[in-house]
């Protein structure tokens, strides 16, 4: 069960609660205040905030290009994901080159023995660099985490895979994650990028 479904549930069961609980006020005026309130300060984010995330889900998530991307034989993995440079000759490429914090070049060819390292330069080749973004806050209590494509040339965005998490209502925000959340939309970031660049993809593709 999702977590999203989880809420909608939790909802539903307070919702029924606070309907019998008003049910023993004898005053009209008063159930409904009393109603509106009980319902209203834990939920009253509800129907905008899912609203919000899926409309972020369906227009901003998964794979966007804005511009064309032909086949890439050679792609550079920037800070903050120089890390994982090595592993990604697993795709097809045939160099992968990391691009340190500092701005040093590290190359590891597929050709070598297990990707090691081919040595280090300031000079990059590759056309097109790798990196991310996390935990980029939006409001109602979503958060964004960005893949990009980049040139490498002037750092412009090409492309960009985004996932979200929605921390779902206030009380789940302030005690997050204890009292679980809203809910996810993601897909496997690195899987998708990796193919766009290996095969290219056509500008605003959406995947």
């Amino acid at each position: 069960m999702s977590d999203t479904t989880q809420l909608f549930i939790l909802a539903g069961f307070w919702t029924m609660a606070a309907a019998v609980l008003v049910y023993f006020i004898p005053k009209w005026p008063v159930r409904i205040v009393v109603f509106v309130l009980v319902v209203g300060v834990p939920f009253w984010e509800l129907p905008f905030g899912y609203y919000n995330f899926l409309k972020l889900c369906k227009e901003d998530g998964g794979l966007r290009v804005f511009q064309s991307i032909s086949p890439q034989k050679t792609i550079c993995a920037a800070y903050p994901f120089d890390f994982s440079a090595q592993s990604l000759l697993r795709f097809g490429f045939e160099r992968v080159e990391a691009k340190t914090r500092t701005g040093e070049i590290v190359r590891y060819a597929r050709n070598s023995r297990e990707g090691d390292s081919q040595g280090k330069s300031n000079k990059i080749e590759s056309e097109f660099c790798v990196t991310f973004a996390n935990n980029i806050f939006l409001p109602s209590h979503v958060i964004r985490h960005d893949f990009l494509i980049t040139r490498a040339s002037d750092g412009s965005v090409v492309a960009r895979h985004s996932v979200f998490d929605w921390f779902g209502m206030w009380w789940q925000a302030a005690a997050s994650p204890i009292l679980g959340r809203g809910g996810e939309c993601r897909d496997d970031p690195v899987q998708a990028v990796m193919s766009a660049l290996l095969v290219g993809s056509s500008e605003n593709s959406a995947k």
